[in-house]
């Protein structure tokens, strides 16, 4: 009888610590979760080693992951060795919707259910996420983590209504959600926020970002022993980093940025981003005295921005004009009047 009710209380221990594990899963406190569940997977209580296992993938601690999915399998539950593969694929998946955007292809996979209650501005919110990076770096990722997806919760609605200038303020605030996940311990959250991320700096045309995302996400796959992956974020964010150079506004090398610019429009349908890689290499031709060519890419540029209706597209066309008249190309300085 004795016996019997020890195995009863234990039982009842093991199942309220499976309880606590998923309560705590929910709540995002992976940590706990994981401590709570590997007591009912040692117990073998139901799907306790799955449970286990995908907090731990989350976690980054593949290795013990693993051994629990077979563990969990050898137990009845097949649905474990699928676990193990799709984290496998969650860094190749990351890589091809990183390509996809250095080929200028906006993939919005997700959108914020409903509308804004209030319009934040985007200075107000890159203030806000400048002093959390600053904690971040003072304190390090776990003090300001939670600050930091409350923060994004208030935000990321904004990208609905939102111009360029919003786009990248929540993009910003996605990039350092996924650091502060990744230095908290967390890479399996990590890789979601850095994905919105790219997607966002590329609404927004913003190759810097997309550099700055990518060296973050190739710094998180070598501090977790997939130099491979690393390698290949590095590679983007180098091509993206390129890309930005050959944007600015100042004109330091032309010839260079004529080949990067040129590299750049194979990969772009219609849109802004075609328009303004026009602009930046009609105003590198000037530059170099190249009239002819000059007035072809901005010709090209006027023909592809017809129907568009931004700003920077617009102040990139005067800085051409303004250019092409300081040079005594009136006739070009004309057209684009």
């Amino acid at each position: 009888m004795s016996e019997l009710l020890d195995d009863f209380e234990l039982d009842e221990a093991v199942e309220r610590q499976y309880h606590l594990g998923a309560e705590a899963e929910r709540a995002g406190r992976l940590r706990d979760a994981a401590v709570h569940f590997r007591v009912a997977a040692d117990q073998r209580l139901g799907d306790g080693a799955v449970r286990l296992a995908r907090v731990l993938f989350a976690l980054g601690s593949e290795t013990e992951a693993r051994e629990w999915c077979r563990a969990a399998v050898a137990d009845g539950f097949p649905e474990a060795a699928e676990l193990a593969e799709e984290n496998s694929l969650a860094r190749q998946r990351f890589l091809e919707h990183a390509a996809r955007i250095m080929v200028g292809a906006p993939t919005f996979d997700w959108v914020p259910s409903g509308v804004p209650p209030v319009q934040v501005p985007a200075d107000t919110i890159s203030a806000r996420t400048r002093a959390l990076r600053a904690l971040d770096e003072r304190y390090g990722g776990i003090a300001c983590h939670s600050a930091v997806l409350e923060h994004l919760a208030a935000v990321e609605p904004m990208i609905v209504v939102g111009d360029p200038p919003t786009w990248t303020a929540v993009a910003e605030v996605c990039e350092l959600a996924g650091w502060t996940a990744f230095d908290s311990g967390l890479p399996g959250t990590a890789l979601p926020h850095f994905a919105h991320a790219l997607t966002l700096a590329r609404q927004a045309e913003n190759e810097a970002l997309i550099a700055s995302v990518l060296t973050s996400a190739g710094r998180m796959f070598l501090h977790h022993n997939a130099p491979d992956d690393a390698h290949r974020a590095f590679q983007l964010g180098l091509v993206a980093a390129h890309n930005a150079w050959a944007d600015r506004r100042t004109l330091d090398d032309p010839a260079t940025a004529i080949t990067s610019l040129t590299t750049k429009l194979g990969t772009y349908d219609e849109g802004r981003a075609r328009t303004l890689t026009l602009i930046a290499l009609a105003r590198n031709h000037l530059a170099l005295g190249d009239l002819e060519q000059a007035t072809e890419f901005a010709a090209l540029a006027v023909d592809a921005g017809r129907n568009l209706r931004s700003a920077r597209a617009d102040d990139h066309l005067t800085w051409l004009a303004a250019e092409a008249l300081a040079s005594g190309a009136t006739a070009l300085a004309e057209q684009l009047s």
